[in-house]
């Protein structure tokens, strides 16, 4: 499988959780289907919808903070503006592993002509980024190794047998990520992750199940997870 990786950051971020109304908490990290999003916004592909598989790298510490903003809101046919808190991601850095079949050879080629054909940004319009090529890999797809190893990538929770945990470590689990976007602003399927507040590599014993939905490759010695 061709994989690509490219970073993304920018100094704040918001990933709203659907599930919050007054108060718009935000994801601890990318989803993997606005991942998927941006690649469909450098791609020029407005409503993008593929089986390529992404994974998630952290690449800074995760820090949220809450923040009273005066938004833009609709009522009645009038427009007003309205206090509104809302969490922010501060100082948020990826990297982006983006493989398959489908549109990895056209994200290469746009990521290493430093071209996005739609403005591309961290969930919110006021959240701008800009994508930077980092490279590009022909990897094996495998099945979960039967030893310990680390993983690059943030973990998947139904990959997990079990965790190694670690002195100085500080493990998260963030649940009811958005799994497949089909279109027209419609998702099936959640998924929930392990991840590591600082970023930091987990140590973990994968399952040996068969049916894992999701691509399971090495690189420089550790897992990439790709879902």
């Amino acid at each position: 499988m061709k994989v690509v990786a490219f970073d993304v950051a920018s100094s704040i971020a918001h990933f709203r959780r659907p599930d919050t109304t007054a108060t718009q908490l935000t994801y601890p990290f990318i989803p993997p289907t606005v991942a998927k999003g941006i690649v469909g916004a450098i791609l020029g592909i407005e409503d993008f919808v593929t089986k390529d598989r992404v994974g998630i790298q952290l690449l800074s510490k995760v820090q949220i903070i809450s923040q009273q903003l005066s938004l833009l809101g609709k009522g009645s046919g009038t427009v007003f503006n309205r206090p509104t808190t809302i969490q922010l991601l501060v100082q948020p850095a990826y990297r982006i592993y983006y493989g398959g079949e489908e549109y990895v050879d056209m994200l290469e080629e746009k990521l290493m002509n430093h071209h996005a054909v739609y403005t591309t940004y961290l969930g919110s319009a006021f959240a701008l980024t800009k994508p930077r090529y980092v490279g590009t890999w022909r990897l094996q797809e495998i099945v979960p190794p039967d030893s310990v190893c680390y993983a690059k990538t943030v973990v998947p929770v139904d990959l997990i047998e079990e965790l190694k945990v670690e002195a100085g470590y500080y493990y998260q689990r963030a649940n009811g990520f958005m799994r497949e976007y089909l279109g027209n602003r419609a998702f099936q399927k959640s998924i929930d992750f392990l991840y590591e507040q600082n970023g930091k590599k987990i140590k973990i014993l994968p399952k040996q199940e068969n049916d894992l939905d999701m691509s399971v490759c090495v690189l420089e010695g550790d897992l990439l997870c790709l879902v």
